[in-house]
Formats: structure tokens, sequence, C-alpha cells
């Protein structure tokens, strides 16, 4: 008989699960979709109606107190455009619009305004609403056959109005030009009167 030395160890045996998940091929595994987000709808025209839209920016002379607030800009340069706009155009109403993650920055806007203009709190009054607005969003196939498909979600909106006093500022006045009359013309030598031509006589003619 054959006996075991006392220094071997039995083999530990690897269980197998009968249970264990197969994994899946590549193609049966989702792919994240290709998403294009359209450009949401803007709460204010970018060039006022009554302006022409090929001309430079600093000939708009309406539509400068309606601003739109993206996360792009920075609350210093909102602050100058703003004040800019009610000390030196002259407006004395302010609409400010933000949509999703730029709400934010437009509250510390609205807090941070009103003390740097030289009116007093009783003369400043601040309308807030909110409201929500529908974006689409562009989904394109991995195969160029499929059609593209459109996911249309909502997005909130923030507008604060800010007035000051009954918000009726001074109107703006663009300059019209006046049409010049042109000098008139000299014909016929150089004097000035008035040129006359004499008809010949009948005798004179030819017949």
């Amino acid at each position: 008989m054959k006996r075991a030395h006392p220094d071997s160890q039995p083999t530990a045996r690897k269980r197998v699960r009968t249970d264990a998940p197969v994994p899946e091929s590549n193609d049966a595994v989702l792919r994240r979709p290709n998403i294009t987000k359209l450009a949401p709808p803007r709460p204010f025209p970018t060039v006022p109606t009554s302006v022409s839209a090929t001309g430079p920016r600093s000939a708009h002379k309406e539509g400068k107190n309606m601003i739109c607030i993206t996360r792009k800009t920075p609350l210093a340069a909102y602050l100058r455009r703003c004040k800019k706009v009610i000390l030196e155009d002259g407006y004395k109403t302010l609409h400010l619009s933000a949509m999703g993650a730029a709400i934010p920055h437009l509250l510390q806007l609205s807090v941070a305004l009103p003390p740097i203009l030289p009116f007093s709190p009783s003369e400043l009054h601040t309308e807030v609403s909110t409201n929500t607005v529908h974006v689409q969003d562009e989904i394109n196939p991995d195969n160029e056959e499929d059609d593209v498909q459109y996911n249309t979600r909502g997005k909130s909106t923030l507008l604060v109005v800010i007035r000051i006093g009954d918000g009726h500022g001074p109107e703006v006045k663009t300059k019209s030009k006046v049409a010049k009359p042109r000098p008139a013309t000299k014909s016929g030598g150089e004097g000035s009167g008035p040129v006359v031509f004499f008809e010949p006589d009948q005798e004179d003619m030819d017949i």
C-alpha cells in the first residue's frame, strides 16, 4: 500500500459556475447615439426689424436694452454693458434673459447691477418671470440609409426686467439724411442769362 507524503497537500479543485453571464458580441452592445443639439429659439431678435442686418453693430440704435445672458461672457462685461445702455443710451428698461445653466449667471447680474447705478433703491423695480421652451436635438443614425430623427425636450428660461421709474426713457432718434439741392448747370456759353434760340425766317429756308 502506497502512503502519502506528510508534506504533500491536496490540490484544490476549481468550481465552474453554470449561471455566469455569457459575454455579448460587439455588435450586440448598444452604441451611444450621435446627438447634435440644435440652436434654441431666441427670446429677442438679433437685429430689430427696423434696422438693417448688414450694417455694423455700432450703428444699431434700437434693441440695445434686450440682452441674452450666456456663461461664455463674464459678469463684469455684462455689468459694463448694462450700465452703458442706461447711462449713455438713455434706456430706462432692461430686458435680461437666460436659459438653462446660464440662469445662475443672470441671478448674480440682477443682484450686482442695482448698486452700481446712480439711482435710489425706490426708483428701481425688478420683475422676474420663468418659462419653459421646447428645444430639439438631432439624432444622426450610424447607417446613412436611415432617416434623421428629432427629439424634443423642455428647457427652463428666466426673464428679468429692470425698470427705472416709470420705465419710459427718451426716444432714440436716428439721423435722417437731408437731400441737398443740386446746383443749376450752365449751358450755351459763360453767361448766366437764359438761352434764346432764334428760328430762321421763312425766306431764308430752302423751299
